[in-house]
């Protein structure tokens, strides 16, 4: 027997926003921020998940706080670590062109 669709289902995972104090939306960026740096991640690799609607918490700062601020608390939290946020140029080669 297969199970069949519910529109109702109660197990249903279903996202939604909390509302939170002054101040919550910051430390939510400055720790996701914090772990990824950990990871290793630079700042424009960081950047991709703050600029993909389909991360929805670090987009959801990123059209709240704007750009400027989302690079300022990633040099903030690189430098934290004591690591230098180089530019580095990326090019990717298909084998068999030159």
């Amino acid at each position: 027997m297969k199970d069949e669709f519910v529109d109702d289902d109660p197990m249903e995972l279903v996202g939604m926003i909390m509302p939170g104090e002054p101040g919550m939306l910051e430390n939510m960026a400055e720790i996701i921020v914090d772990e990824y740096v950990r990871l290793g991640w630079d700042e424009e690799r960081l950047m991709t998940i703050f600029v993909n609607p389909m991360f929805m918490a670090t987009h959801r700062i990123y059209r709240q706080k704007g750009e400027t601020y989302v690079r300022g608390l990633i040099r903030e939290v690189l430098a934290r670590w004591g690591i230098k946020n180089l530019k580095r140029e990326t090019s990717i080669t298909i084998e068999g062109s030159a």
